[in-house]
């Protein structure tokens, strides 16, 4: 494991590598760490890996995560993702779920943070003009915003 997490921060070099605290990932976190790899930040979740996906599904459900049309990984990455939790694998399931999350609680790049509660406000103001007769109003996103 420690191999391949070297290897896509070199491949990638994010500012955050981010691994859960439990089990065989506090060991890793600790290497990594011993090592110089000072990018690594603990994930403490907060329920099992079925709750987290089930409190992140409202912001896949309401556009807020946007997939490429293709991709090599897409096929078996959307399998994963609706097979889940019965499926053979759930590692991108719990990935996915922790990267929403921690997006969602404001920890993404300073450029982004708060951009989950930024649509949220969004989406609720352009349900209440919708929600009154005869009054259409399209909401956009700031210059210089992106979706996760």
């Amino acid at each position: 494991m420690k191999h391949a997490v070297r290897e896509q921060y070199a491949r990638f070099r994010p500012s955050v590598v981010s691994i859960e605290d439990k089990a065989s990932g506090t060991q890793l976190i600790q290497e990594l760490i011993a090592e110089g790899l000072y990018a690594v930040t603990r994930y403490q979740p907060q329920s099992d890996k079925v709750m987290r996906m089930h409190a992140l599904t409202a912001m896949i459900e309401n556009s807020f995560v946007h997939l490429p049309d293709a991709a090599p990984w897409l096929a078996a990455y959307l399998h994963e993702m609706t097979t889940s939790p019965n499926g053979r694998h759930d590692d991108q399931v719990d990935s996915t779920a922790q990267m929403l999350d921690w997006y969602k609680r404001g920890s993404g790049p300073s450029s982004n943070a708060g951009i989950y509660e930024l649509y949220r406000q969004r989406a609720e103001e352009l349900r209440r003009v919708e929600a009154r007769p005869g009054r259409t109003v399209r909401l956009r996103a700031p210059v210089g915003v992106g979706a996760v």
